[in-house]
């Protein structure tokens, strides 16, 4: 499937993150140095914050393989750190990832004085890494103190960095989410189920079904029963409206609970969060069904970016 995403299972130390913890804005972020943007792709640390692992920041000493180069994201207030999930080296494929420099020792410090080293490995899959002791900081800054040498260029690149403080998550705790079925992994990635919980935009599930999706489905299961009051989607690719309208999306759907009752739901087109309102029900699971789909224009594919439940 063609398109410019890579939806990669999370694993190592290194799964649900925002799943007990509550994922931080950082109100803006300066680099040590961005490589410059040509014609049509920008490097801009912006790109490390933007929920996309396709859109990079690249760092720009041409001098060196990227070591010392450093990321500072400023917080609102001084919020307690407690974690955070890395998108290490160049997501954009598969490809990009081995042919580009990936961060191998980082170092972690913040506005008290505090600072933690930790080693990342070599693999595409998102690092969560615990603070050793959280702390109330109105910044973390990152810094390359070691590499894993690209095949091709000298270029140290991040993806992704999502910081998470001790709030508690807004959104349901999930223990596992399985599907109906799953489009075969590609170069641009894989395309399971996990991926609707991971936090970024521009990875997906995409059902596997020869047919356009219907009666296709994502199951949900809870850490803990609990009460949900409404379900939270992000519909299709949500890389940009082009390609969300490249591959097929949820019109309608059943969500079927653990005590048996179901409840129907129509769902927007567009690709943007949306929160679609429940009559608030008990339960340890939501099976969601997928009864009708808009068809995309390149792909007979049914996707979905991101879900999750709400109290």
């Amino acid at each position: 499937m063609s398109v410019p995403k890579l939806c990669l299972t999370a694993a190592l130390l290194l799964v649900s993150a925002g799943a007990e913890a509550k994922p931080l804005k950082p109100t803006g972020a300066e680099a040590s140095t961005s490589l410059p943007d040509d014609a049509e792709v920008s490097y801009d640390v912006k790109n490390s914050f933007d929920r996309k692992q396709s859109t990079v920041w690249v760092e720009g000493d041409t001098s060196s393989s990227g070591l010392g180069s450093w990321i500072r994201y400023d917080l609102d207030g001084s919020p307690v750190v407690t974690e955070l999930r890395i998108w290490n080296g160049n997501w954009y494929t598969y490809d990009y990832f081995v042919r580009h420099n990936r961060v191998k020792e980082m170092e972690i410090s913040f506005s008290d004085g505090s600072t933690q080293t930790v080693t990342l490995k070599d693999e595409m899959v998102p690092q969560v890494v615990k603070i050793d002791k959280p702390v109330a900081t109105s910044f973390v800054k990152v810094k390359v103190k070691g590499i894993y040498a690209g095949s091709t260029f000298n270029d140290t690149v991040i993806s992704e960095l999502i910081i998470y403080d001790n709030s508690p998550a807004e959104t349901v705790a999930v223990s596992a989410v399985k599907a109906s079925s799953v489009y075969p992994s590609d170069a641009d990635g894989n395309y399971e189920p996990k991926n609707v919980e991971d936090g970024v935009l521009d990875s997906m599930w995409c059902e596997g079904d020869k047919g356009d999706g219907t009666n296709q489905w994502l199951e949900f299961a809870f850490a803990q029963p609990t009460t949900v009051g409404s379900f939270v989607l992000v519909n299709g690719n949500a890389y940009s409206p082009a390609y969300h309208k490249k591959g097929n999306r949820a019109a309608t759907a059943t969500l079927r609970f653990s005590d048996g009752s179901t409840q129907e739901v129509a769902i927007k087109d567009f690709f943007l969060p949306q929160t679609i309102k429940l009559t608030p029900v008990s339960t340890s699971s939501v099976k969601v069904t997928f009864t009708k789909a808009y068809p995309g224009s390149d792909f007979n594919d049914l996707c979905i970016a991101e879900a999750s439940f709400k109290p």
